[in-house]
């Protein structure tokens, strides 16, 4: 009985090894497909991570690179068209620069000694006015310019010539000479600030000098007066008698009127502000 037992206890357990062996076989299977199939997703997801798509991207810099077109920025040459501006506007320059011509006013005439009424002898203008050589005499105008001048230089007293502007209803008067010239004046205008040298009689500013700062000076020996009204000007320009003073400095405006009297010779200096 015992060994009968014994006999199908063993039968037993090799029924049941039996029975456990293919489940073993089986998980072992499975196992390897499962290992299997996890091998193939992790190459996959490898494949297809996004270290190729960056490739792909970087890849596609390439045509960022393009951008090159900078060069197409050096037409800047169209901009050395400036100097074609510059020079049209050089040109232009002169045609800024040109004077008016003066407007010449009055008649050619001569005249001795007498009285004389302006507008009726002489023709209202501006003139210069003169004597032959060897001859000195008083020449004297009342009217809106008055001149009282000792005309002429035999008598080394006087002054070689007068600018005086003859207005109509003047009453002139003429002494010690027998020919007295007017002469009408055609000098080209003076508007800039440059050098200019009056003498005895009547200057507008923007006419026969230029608008600015000057400095007045005669010539040795000489004494006369140098007057401005509207800037207030009164002076004996020269110190021949040794009263007045060498020199004045003035600032001169368009319009203003100078008036110069027993003197030859004025040198405007232009002088700094």
């Amino acid at each position: 009985m015992v060994g009968r037992r014994g006999q199908a206890d063993s039968s037993t357990e090799e029924v049941a090894t039996s029975k456990r062996r293919p489940w073993v076989v089986r998980h072992k299977i499975f196992s390897l497909a499962a290992s299997a199939v996890l091998v193939i997703i992790i190459i996959a997801s490898i494949t297809s991570s996004p270290g190729t798509s960056v490739k792909t991207s970087s890849s596609a810099t390439p045509t960022t690179a393009s951008a090159p077109i900078s060069p197409t920025t050096t037409p800047k040459p169209t901009t050395a068209v400036t100097p074609t501006t510059s020079t049209t506007s050089t040109t232009v320059a002169p045609t800024t620069t040109t004077v008016p011509a003066r407007v010449v006013t009055g008649k050619a005439v001569t005249l001795g000694a007498g009285q004389f009424a302006g507008g009726t002898d002489v023709t209202p203008g501006l003139y210069d006015v003169t004597t032959t050589s060897g001859q000195s005499g008083n020449f004297i105008v009342e009217g809106p310019d008055t001149y009282d001048e000792i005309l002429g230089t035999s008598a080394s007293l006087g002054v070689p010539k007068v600018r005086a502007r003859i207005s109509k209803g003047d009453s002139i008067q003429i002494s010690g000479m027998s020919n007295v010239i007017f002469t009408p004046v055609t000098a080209p205008l003076v508007t800039t600030h440059t050098p200019v040298t009056l003498y005895a009689g009547t200057w507008t500013v923007g006419q026969d000098i230029g608008a600015g700062r000057y400095v007045a000076t005669t010539s040795a020996g000489s004494s006369g007066n140098f007057i401005i009204v509207n800037e207030f000007v009164d002076e004996i320009l020269g110190q021949a008698d040794g009263l007045g003073v060498p020199s004045i400095t003035v600032n001169l405006h368009k319009g203003d009127v100078i008036d110069i009297s027993s003197l030859s010779t004025v040198t405007m200096t232009p002088a700094g502000p």
